[in-house]
């Protein structure tokens, strides 16, 4: 009734959600890492530089490469360090004004929330760098479309006798 390899089977699926669930953990950092990986190629490329641009609209093209190819991973990339800061500060802040409605475990319970919320934002710019991305898809179809040559069809009209 059972397959010869079930134990097999049962191991290799329970490695199989370990694995994804680990790889979806570190999502957010490796997007992190990806952001890194992009600036430091933008930086190599010198892309935001309007002599390095050829195209038909320079200053379009800046603009593109600005907000998409650059702010969104420097977004990302900027996030943890400026989370951790910002979490620990919100920590100090919040264990010097201390009152009877606050417990220590609160203020601990709103510092892992921000490291969490900070953690994840790579994630969030990954979606709206994404989905703007979506968005400017019909305009390059249609620029692409527009800079093909013109098409004709010869049609020859034979008369019937």
């Amino acid at each position: 009734m059972l397959p010869e390899n079930f134990l097999q089977s049962i191991a290799d699926a329970i490695i199989q959600v370990l694995v994804a669930i680990g790889r979806i953990i570190l999502l957010p950092f490796s997007l992190w890492i990806k952001a890194i990986s992009r600036l430091a190629e933008q930086k190599n490329s010198d892309q935001l530089s309007l002599n390095n641009i050829n195209g038909l609209w320079p200053f379009f093209t800046f603009c593109k490469r600005l907000l998409i190819n650059f702010i969104f991973d420097a977004i990302a990339f900027i996030s943890y360090p400026i989370g951790i800061i910002f979490a620990i500060v919100n920590f100090i802040i919040d264990c010097t004004h201390i009152n009877a409605y606050t417990s220590f475990s609160d203020i601990v319970g709103v510092f892992i929330v921000t490291l969490i919320c900070f953690y994840l934002y790579p994630v969030f710019m990954a979606i709206a760098h994404d989905s703007l991305e979506l968005m400017l898809l019909p305009v390059k179809k249609f620029i692409n479309w527009c800079r093909k040559p013109a098409q004709q069809i010869d049609i020859d009209i034979k008369q019937r006798q």
